[in-house]
């Protein structure tokens, strides 16, 4: 088995094996290049005719014995980086992975997919181990002895020449329920995927523990009829887990050359989702209100139909007495000190002066991904008054746009880098405490 690690944009040549570069057989390119039907964007172009490159979305599609993994570019070691990745997925998806969790598997001859394999038996043996969730069933059989109730109308249809027999309607508690086919149904797909032996011995042994309930067919899983309560709750982690794989991977994994797993995010949105619900975790506690993607305000209002246009959802804002105090937006690029500016694009400080001004917001914060050639610290590093020749004289108002970055490399420094951006100080570094680790 092979693990082929590239970071985002990097590149696979196409042709024979070398494991001394990154290559990939036509087939497998072919593979790798046809996956929009399935996440609705291109996760692998064709450079040329001999070379395909990959694009701003990261994970790992295995193809047969091998596994091509895409991973952010940010700095730190392979190992370091594919552990923030998960760590970064686990908050941004709420599936409940801790810090320790992530320690313990992410070892160094482990791709993501085998990591996320790891967690999820894991995870699940724990809950298992209190026992499975069971349900009460309604039940209706002829038997020899009443249980139940007795159907009078079945009984008198089905049995009047066999008295001996009753039609009994009863409640069974059994496993066989919605919850447990979905589990199951994951264990069952993620048995044909798994190439690492522990993994593949820890989900036969779950097959086992899910002898008692039904195979469903993938198409037809009863995700509606799920509902979490107080004894079944504990098993949610399990079932976001499972929900990743099953809703996330092309229907067929098992066609060979045809078709692999496969599991890939766009950093994009990830690095939005990873940011937010930080902050959410905190700035609440200090009084803050966070709202992720809105509150929904418009640009402008159309004249002929007396509608306001252009709507405007602001990443990250961040409200205080009713009044909204900052605005953060996030850009998952590379700045560059070889660019004016570092390479902010005209078009984003368009974007946050139509923030500030729809929303009175003060401070509006363009935050980026840190990198070592922007030098030893993250923070902010350029602070621009908008529209400066304008006074409100009535209100005073100053409104600045901020460009920040932050640094990736340890997680456990992240809500003390985004409390510094907004808070004073001393009330930054109590802040970051408060809200404990990133991961």
């Amino acid at each position: 088995m092979a693990l082929i690690s590239i970071q985002e944009y990097g590149k696979l040549h196409v042709g024979e094996f070398d494991p001394d570069h990154p290559a990939v057989f036509p087939s497998q390119a072919a593979i790798l290049t046809s996956l929009k039907p399935t996440y609705g964007f291109e996760v692998f172009k064709y450079v040329n005719g001999t070379t395909i490159s990959a694009q701003q979305y990261v994970g790992a599609v295995q193809l047969g014995p091998h596994t091509i993994e895409v991973l952010p570019k940010v700095d730190g070691n392979a190992v370091n980086v594919r552990r923030n990745l998960v760590a970064m997925l686990g908050v941004a998806l709420d599936l409940e992975i801790s810090e320790g969790d992530v320690a313990r598997v992410a070892l160094q001859n482990h791709g993501i997919l085998e990591i996320f394999v790891r967690l999820f038996c894991d995870k699940l043996f724990v809950q298992i181990h209190k026992g499975l969730v069971r349900r009460y069933a309604g039940r209706e059989e002829n038997l020899t002895v009443l249980r139940g109730k007795l159907g009078l109308a079945e009984q008198i249809r089905l049995n009047a020449a066999n008295p001996e027999r009753l039609f009994c309607r009863f409640d069974e508690f059994q496993e066989d329920n919605p919850l447990n086919q979905v589990l199951k149904s994951a264990i069952r797909m993620l048995l044909k995927v798994s190439r690492e032996l522990r993994n593949q011995r820890q989900l036969a042994e779950l097959m086992l523990a899910f002898e008692g309930v039904s195979d469903a067919p993938r198409e037809s899983l009863p995700w509606t009829r799920i509902v979490f309560d107080r004894l079944s709750e504990r098993y949610r982690p399990c079932f976001k887990l499972a929900e990743l794989f099953l809703k996330n991977t092309p229907p067929d994994v098992t066609g060979g050359a045809a078709q692999g797993f496969s599991l890939f995010f766009d950093m994009n949105a990830l690095f939005e989702e990873y940011i937010g619900r930080l902050a959410i975790r905190i700035f609440t506690p200090l009084g803050f209100r966070i709202t992720l993607q809105g509150p929904q305000q418009y640009l402008a209002f159309n004249e002929n139909n007396e509608r306001p246009a252009f709507a405007l959802k602001p990443d990250v804002v961040g409200s205080l007495n009713s009044k909204t105090a900052w605005i953060l937006d996030t850009k998952w690029k590379q700045l560059s000190i070889e660019e004016a500016k570092d390479g902010v694009a005209q078009s984003d400080l368009y974007q946050m002066y139509a923030y500030a001004n729809c929303y009175r917001c003060p401070d509006v914060v363009l935050l980026y991904p840190h990198h070592k050639e922007l030098g030893a610290d993250a923070g902010v590093r350029g602070s621009y008054l908008l529209n400066p020749w304008v006074h409100e004289i009535e209100s005073n108002e100053v409104r600045r746009v901020r460009v920040a970055t932050i640094n990736l490399e340890n997680l456990k420094t992240v809500p003390a880098q985004l409390s510094r951006i907004f808070l004073p100080e001393d009330v930054a570094s109590t802040a970051a405490i408060t809200s404990g680790a990133a991961g």
